[in-house]
């Protein structure tokens, strides 16, 4: 049966008083078909209009149509945000993945269904355009299916086609698509040092999930030199077709859809929706598909990237409200992060400026403020990265969590957050914080060491007591000679954070560790500690100490961490540095004899049965 051709206002009559009606999503909102509602407001009474994020005007949301209309909401986006915050509107909080089901519930009947489509092919197909994700559950699940034939949609492939005859009412309106604003797209330095921070976790062959905003552009912008990415998302913005015409992506290591871009819907520029007009590379699928955990985690390697308004001490995320106001939804988040923590050797991240208001307030918080939700549970976090570093927080106990933490927010806030963890008994009452004014050196970060690339180097963090503790430890166990310069024999808790506690100038340290993630191990460390010398004019003067776990020698590691530690002390205006090794410590004085090829001038001495180099650095 073919669909009746008619006006939007005569199509919208057809929908009877006090029934619920889905609104197509994203860019794609049927813009003509929702204004027709509200123009004839009084055919209408108690309908429920039902939603995800929508670009464009919501005018059943405004002031004077709560006797006609009442918004349901499953994502909260700026059109309809104040009518939410201000009672005249829903949220449904739900997984994003999970909202098709409920579409397709008998206990959530869709009298309606609106939305905007392709006109049809020769084979008499429309396209749902730039959005999928639950609008074909909603279509589907609709009584009376009405369409906005639109020649400006983009036509897309994947799981995005609808018979022309299934529809029950055809109104031809052409429509721009809707754009995000700039605002959208720029990138502020806070954001842009969290995604250098994001960029350098990301390895060749990654499949990535991404979203909009400031910290995801500034993501896609530092991936130009990565090779072989994938892409499985509910989003594609413009830095992923930005990526994909520029070679870095090929999505070649992809399990699901291999050699192909998946996604749900997409929102951004008219760049980016001529881009993915007609383009096979990318594939449109509903959320059920997309946001599935199970079918997510089937790729390897599989990133997420993801936002939050505040994350506590403890690892508590929240991402939707902003005390007890209702701000955006749960969304995909959830979904992606149990996919990508299920996904061998898959990364779920979570990232967020350090502070908010223009640096009043800080976003890591001893507690989420009173009302605010908590979206992602403290079991499923596992990165946060904000623009001063990385937490890992999966597997760790509170008080690592809490240190994590405390790392990564700004450093004006740090005392308190510790004093409030010292006063709750998460840490211990003496615990040490990284000192006033230190900030972690990001850039001597080294990933993807030796032939197998699976260590990697980076300075030492005050939450690698235990990691560097372990190492310690293990030299009793150590049947073999020593690798290693002049150490103590014990390493208590409070001795072990004076190599901990660093403030990256006259302290420093650096760590090899096998892997990246909960199962790291330190296997090399290295440290100085700096002195003014007043025999030699006060000249800053640094003693070394190392250590390299023996199952892990012979791979270069102790000249690498040495050849770091010289390097360092070079831009910290450090003139000399000295190590101290036992004479019977052969690999270790054979290692420290080859360092003086880094220096212009070294000497070694002995006194009894301790050996003492000293380097005067270039």
């Amino acid at each position: 049966m073919k669909p009746v051709v008619t006006s939007a206002k005569e199509a919208v009559l057809a929908i009877p008083k006090g029934q619920r009606i889905f609104i197509g999503s994203g860019a794609a909102i049927p813009q003509v078909l929702v204004d027709a509602l509200t123009e004839n407001k009084e055919h209408f009474l108690d309908n429920e209009v039902v939603q995800i994020l929508t670009l464009g005007k919501a005018p059943f949301a405004q002031k004077g149509f709560e006797k006609h209309f009442r918004n349901n909401n499953f994502f909260i986006g700026a059109n309809v945000r104040e009518a939410v915050q201000e009672g005249r509107a829903d949220f449904t909080p739900m997984f994003l993945s999970e909202v098709p089901a409920l579409l397709k519930s008998k206990s959530f009947p869709i009298a309606a269904a609106l939305v905007s489509v392709t006109p049809p092919d020769k084979n008499g197909m429309c396209s749902l355009g730039v959005s999928v994700d639950v609008v074909k559950s909603g279509l589907d699940s609709a009584r009376i299916k009405i369409a906005q034939i639109n020649t400006k949609m983009p036509r897309t492939f994947g799981d995005s086609l609808i018979p022309y005859k299934s529809f029950d009412y055809v109104v031809q309106a052409e429509q721009d698509i809707f754009e995000l604003s700039e605002s959208h797209l720029e990138i502020d330095a806070d954001s842009e040092a969290i995604g250098k921070h994001i960029a350098g976790m990301i390895k060749d062959g990654d499949v990535l999930q991404t979203g909009i905003g400031s910290i995801p552009n500034a993501v896609l912008k530092n991936l130009t030199k990565k090779n072989d990415l994938g892409v499985h998302t509910e989003m594609f913005p413009d830095g992923l077709a930005d990526l994909l015409k520029n070679g870095n992506i090929t999505n070649k290591t992809k399990k699901i859809l291999h050699g192909r871009c998946l996604t749900g819907f997409c929102m951004g520029t008219k760049k980016l929706y001529d881009f993915v007009h007609e383009n096979p590379l990318i594939q449109f699928y509903p959320s059920e598909f997309t946001n599935d955990p199970f079918i997510i985690a089937q790729n390897d390697n599989m990133v997420s990237i993801n936002s939050a308004l505040q994350v506590d001490l403890t690892g508590q995320v929240c991402a939707d409200s902003i005390g007890h106001k209702f701000y955006s939804g749960i969304g995909g988040q959830v979904d992606f992060i149990r996919g990508a923590s299920r996904s061998k050797g898959g990364r779920a991240i979570l990232a967020l400026p350090s502070t908010a208001k223009n640096g009043a307030v800080s976003r890591i918080v001893a507690d989420l403020l009173p009302g605010a939700g908590v979206v992602t549970s403290r079991g499923d976090v596992r990165y946060v990265v904000t623009e001063f570093g990385v937490a890992y927080l999966h597997g760790k106990t509170v008080r690592q969590r809490a240190l994590e933490l405390i790392q990564i927010a700004h450093p004006k806030f740090r005392d308190e957050l510790l004093e409030f963890v010292k006063n709750h008994k998460y840490v211990y009452f003496d615990q040490r914080l990284l000192q006033r004014g230190a900030n972690y050196p990001v850039d001597w970060e080294l990933h993807g060491l030796f032939e197998n690339k699976d260590c990697y180097l980076r300075p030492i963090k005050i939450t690698d007591e235990k990691k560097l503790q372990d190492l310690f430890y293990s030299r009793f166990n150590d049947e073999e000679e020593v690798y290693e310069s002049d150490l103590p024999s014990a390493f208590s808790r409070q001795g072990i954070q004076h190599f901990v506690n660093l403030d990256y100038k006259k302290e420093m340290a650096f760590g090899v560790f096998r892997h990246a993630d909960f199962d790291s191990i330190l296997v090399g460390f290295a440290y100085f500690s700096a002195f003014d010398d007043r025999s030699d004019g006060g000249e800053q003067v640094a003693e070394m100490n190392f250590m390299v776990d023996k199952n892990f020698r012979g791979r270069g590691i102790g000249k690498m961490l040495t050849q770091k530690l010289f390097a360092y002390a070079k831009t910290v205006k450090i003139s000399k540095l000295h190590a101290t090794v036992s004479a019977d410590n052969l690999p270790m004085i054979h290692l420290l004899r080859g360092l003086g090829k880094e220096t212009t001038n070294w000497k070694s001495s002995a006194v009894g049965n301790q050996v003492t180099f000293e380097y005067v650095l270039v």
